[in-house]
């Protein structure tokens, strides 16, 4: 079995690649969101991470096997430990949203290429048998989904979603540099060093809608005016997209691109978050799970608010907080979480006095 990184977030050394070189992230995932009974003692994080490590065991470590990252919300540190929780709670992050603000202590994300593991995993976490962890943790909600070519083609046959999409809006994501690294969004100091913070999203998306539209105009609003839809999928390092030029952009064309206008949060050319976001059909609805690493939650309140791009309609007229403005018209937030993010070796109740092995 390969050796497990000291980061729970260091999942892609595990990635296999495409044809073109983009990475190829695990096919199934699941979040379970979670909330702690009573007052767990040093016993029950050895009994968690005994359960957690006997997973990786038995699956293996990577994409077929299993990965997972587990995460704890600010509730968790302000109730249970005398830390300062590195995360703040949630807010919502544009003017049209009215998202549930969720309070969840914790949230554990499976990834497997099988679909059957994450499914057995989560059985094993929370229902009978040696792993069971119902004693300390109630398992609140199970959020599922899926990300790879085919996928969304079979899961939403009606849309007209690509045959070789990877995710609803049909459009690759976590381009290489286009993404923060790994080691970019790991915290550097204090009692979390090593670990990250996460942000969890449930974004309802209008595909009909968007399928609407010529390929090359979902290409405009995913990425720049100025990129058709060959262009788009033939990327595979980044996804700069006009960027710097979106005063100039916008006014000759009269609408903005997603990528483009998040593209202005970088610092010195780098991307401040690192994606793990999945496509779902929960609720029978098209949806994404949005899922973000980031050092700290203002990296991603910085890409998000960039990534609105209000300021795009002094620019032209045709352009409004939604319309004309990247995916903003075909996404609705319907909730936000956050959590931290501890290293592999404190997953299990972070903060607890003792050790939890």
């Amino acid at each position: 079995m390969p050796l497990r990184p000291a980061a729970q977030h260091a999942w892609e050394d595990t990635f296999r690649s495409d044809e073109a070189g983009r990475a190829l992230p695990p096919r199934h995932h699941r979040l379970l969101m979670l909330d702690v009974v009573g007052s767990p003692l040093p016993r029950d994080a050895r009994h968690l991470e005994a359960a957690l490590g006997a997973l990786e065991e038995r699956y293996g470590y990577g994409p077929d096997g299993i990965l997972m990252c587990m995460g704890w919300g600010p509730g968790w540190f302000e109730r249970h430990t005398p830390l300062r929780s590195p995360v703040g709670r949630p807010v919502p992050m544009a003017r049209w949203e009215n998202p549930v603000l969720e309070e969840y202590d914790a949230c554990l994300h499976l990834a497997s290429d099988r679909e059957e593991t994450v499914t057995e995993a989560a059985a094993s976490l929370f229902g009978p048998g040696p792993q069971d962890q119902r004693g300390r943790l109630v398992l609140r909600e199970t959020r599922g989904g899926f990300v790879g070519e085919g996928l969304p083609a079979v899961r939403r046959p009606q849309a007209g979603v690509p045959a070789n999409a990877p995710l609803l809006l049909g459009f690759h994501s976590g381009l290489r540099r286009n993404q923060a690294t790994e080691e970019e969004v790991s915290i550097t100091e204090g009692p979390l060093a090593g670990g990250t913070t996460m942000h969890v999203s449930y974004i309802v998306l209008d595909t009909d809608s968007w399928y609407e539209q010529h390929e090359d105009e979902r290409a405009a609003l995913m990425y720049s005016p100025r990129m058709t839809a060959k262009e788009a999928h033939g990327l595979v390092e980044d996804a700069e997209s006009d960027r710097t030029e979106l005063a100039a952009v916008a006014a000759a064309h009269g609408r903005v691109g997603h990528a483009q206008a998040t593209g202005r949060a970088r610092l010195a050319g780098r991307p401040r978050i690192n994606r793990r976001d999945f496509a779902t059909m929960d609720h029978g609805v098209p949806g994404t799970h949005f899922v973000s690493l980031q050092r700290t939650m203002e990296d991603f309140h910085a890409t998000r608010a960039m990534m609105n791009a209000a300021d795009a309609s002094t620019h032209h007229g045709g352009i409004g907080v939604r319309r004309n403005n990247g995916i903003n018209a075909f996404m609705d937030v319907r909730s936000r979480a956050t959590f931290a993010v501890p290293p592999r070796a404190e997953r299990a109740y972070p903060g607890l006095p003792g050790p939890p092995a």
